[in-house]
């Protein structure tokens, strides 16, 4: 489960595999608001190299995500709708410091721990999907946002401590915990 400290609610899985078209509509704006988040990294720690170079791949891997996503809708005749917005992602969110070096630390951390749960929710559709191109897409896109994690967590101990690293990612992870436990499994990524 990477960081995470509690699993997704079984019901979240039915209610994703009933809804399965709201659930890829959801996960074309998560794919793209992942790029919006390198964006924003790379451009407010342009000074930050690793940063800078990490994020640029990351922002061409989650954007050719989101068009992949999109090809499929579209090949389904699903046309995007617009963004409801992500209400765990903004709770989890909420959480970050305001000052820095502390806010960093925090958007690298709750970018990672995103990654890690989306990781987790793209496996239990690929387990649980029937559609075999969907099940084999879902599952090589799990890895890919496990490779995310771990680039978030590894940038994380580049420019903190190890242990202020552990610390503060099993404060965030602890929060997450509660949110996810919270959530009310409506037919989304995060849902």
């Amino acid at each position: 489960m990477l960081c995470l400290k509690c699993e997704t609610n079984p019901e979240w899985i039915k209610t994703a595999i009933d809804n399965l078209t709201d659930v890829m509509i959801d996960h074309a704006h998560c794919e793209k608001k992942a790029a919006a988040t390198g964006m924003s990294l790379l451009s407010t720690y342009s000074e930050k190299t690793e940063i800078s170079l990490e994020m640029s791949d990351l922002v061409e891997e989650e954007i050719n995500h989101y068009r992949s996503v999109v090809k499929i809708l579209s090949g389904k005749g699903i046309i995007l709708t617009k963004d409801a917005g992500d209400p765990y992602a903004k709770e989890l969110l909420s959480n970050l410091r305001t000052h820095e070096p502390a806010r960093l630390l925090d958007r690298l951390l709750t970018a990672g721990i995103i990654e890690a749960r989306s990781c987790e929710r793209l496996q239990l559709l690929a387990k649980h999907i029937e559609d075999t191109n969907l099940r084999k897409f879902y599952d090589d896109l799990s890895a890919s946002e496990a490779g995310h994690y771990m680039t978030f967590v590894k940038l994380a101990k580049l420019y903190f401590d190890e242990a202020e690293v552990k610390s503060r990612l099993d404060e965030l992870t602890e929060i997450e915990s509660k949110i996810v436990r919270a959530l009310p499994n409506i037919p989304t990524m995060h849902g």
